[in-house]
């Protein structure tokens, strides 16, 4: 249900109108490709494109007369009626990412790659490893544009290997909890800072007591996603091609999640009859019982969502292995630059378009913005909205949400997709915890070994 709200608020709203042109890094430089009429064209392999992507396209060459961008789709979705449209909450068709893969995998061996690559649903510290990627810390400079001061630079630093950074996130996604302060304030939990076992003692404490709901519903694999993100590197070593699943702290935590559900901590939710729940509009009261609920936050506007479920809510960070500060985050879109690109001084002006005030504001950007100004204007204005205003304590938690943000929990699609399959046959009780491990051990090595 949280899931849905952030969606609602993510496809809502008018076009923010462009606010200035961007700087044009193009001039005098040797191009990619052009067309008939001589204009020079910027290439952009994506999986499938967004309405975020074409409204840069448009505005961009609108700023800049002579320059193109060319949004290079792997796969193209099915026609759809008109005026609907198919979203996938977090993530692609699965079809569209295989399509991908391909795609970039033979433009990069038959050396004709985009200037641009979209790599969310790559394996790029792959690419990077064979210098296919261009290393973008080199363009990250004034002389090229850039001013470190107008973006949360804790983005970009979580996103380095090696020493380098070889994807740029124009959006991010996280996590965040509320909390229902009627029924938690008892417990003497940190907004701040807390751990995994303190969630399981204390929210296990109130579960034993029964009554109401504790947890709003999350499915094991998307809590297993999400720990595991938490410590990436603990478990994938791309450096090392190593992966460090079959460990006891691996079963440990398998155990862990699935004791959450055993102790009721987590319930499936019950169906209502017929199957179909209460429709409920945006800033509508829904007065729900849990002491928490996990919200996958892609707008700043999501924020009113705990408002509108508790009387009485309280922001929380999501709970870590130690309670350390700072939270893990994924991308929304990362897009890398070939490193073989004739037009690295076009394909790098037209990046940073991505990142500025003016894009980071359209409503369409589909993640939290990593450009300052753009973060704060929004949590400003939310707090001035005529209806379900944001209170002025939410939104001086909310401008913190970025800042806090340590480490990149992105977990390469087909790890992913191993990582699903064979822990549900434990979750599920049709294996050990041991029997999956070892399973998943071994498919995700030789996958990293490819």
């Amino acid at each position: 249900m949280a899931s849905l709200i952030a969606l609602s608020a993510c496809s809502s709203g008018a076009n923010t109108p462009a606010s200035g042109s961007s700087n044009n890094g193009t001039s005098g430089e040797q191009n990619s490709g052009g067309n008939e009429s001589g204009s020079k064209v910027i290439t952009v392999s994506v999986v499938t494109s967004n309405r975020f992507l074409e409204l840069a396209k448009e505005k961009y060459e609108a700023a800049n007369p002579g320059v193109k961008i060319e949004l290079k789709q792997s796969y193209v979705p099915p026609q759809q009626q008109a005026g609907s449209m198919t979203m996938y909450a977090f993530g692609y068709d699965p079809v569209a990412v295989e399509k991908h893969v391909a795609t970039v995998n033979a433009e990069l061996m038959n050396g004709n790659a985009s200037d641009l690559i979209m790599v969310d649903t790559l394996a790029y510290a792959k690419y990077a490893d064979k210098k296919l990627l261009a290393n973008l810390q080199a363009y990250m400079n004034k002389e090229k544009g850039f001013n470190e001061e107008d973006y949360y630079m804790n983005i970009f630093d979580a996103l380095k290997y090696k020493d380098g950074l070889y994807a740029i996130a124009p959006n991010v996604v996280t996590n965040q909890w509320f909390g229902n302060t009627d029924r938690i304030k008892d417990l003497k939990l940190d907004p701040n800072s807390w751990t995994w076992a303190q969630f399981s003692e204390k929210l296990g404490e109130l579960a034993k007591k029964g009554g109401d709901p504790i947890m709003g519903y999350t499915p094991p694999e998307m809590l297993l996603s999400d720990r595991i993100g938490e410590n990436l590197e603990q478990y994938i070593n791309w450096n090392e091609k190593k992966a460090g699943f079959d460990t006891p702290e691996f079963i440990a935590l398998l155990n862990e999640i699935k004791a959450y559900f055993d102790n009721k901590i987590i319930q499936e939710p019950q169906q209502t009859a017929g199957g179909v729940g209460k429709a409920i509009k945006m800033g509508e009261s829904m007065k729900m019982k849990e002491a928490f609920i996990n919200l996958k936050l892609q707008r700043f506007d999501s924020l009113n969502f705990g408002q509108m479920v508790f009387e009485k809510p309280e922001l929380f960070v999501p709970p870590t292995e130690d309670g350390s500060k700072g939270s893990s985050f994924t991308a929304g879109m990362l897009l890398a630059m070939n490193e073989k690109s004739k037009n690295k001084d076009g394909a790098w002006d037209f990046l940073q378009f991505l990142l500025s005030e003016e894009m980071q504001t359209a409503p369409d950007l589909g993640g939290l913005p990593v450009n300052k100004k753009a973060a704060e204007s929004q949590i400003d204005a939310m707090t001035k909205a005529g209806e379900n205003p944001l209170t002025p304590e939410l939104a001086e938690k909310a401008k913190e949400i970025v800042p806090k943000m340590q480490r990149f929990g992105g977990i390469e699609p087909k790890i992913n997709d191993i990582v699903k399959e064979e822990t549900a046959l434990f979750f599920k009780g049709e294996k050990s915890a041991e029997d999956v491990v070892k399973s998943l051990q071994n498919k995700v090595t030789l996958y990293m070994e490819e």
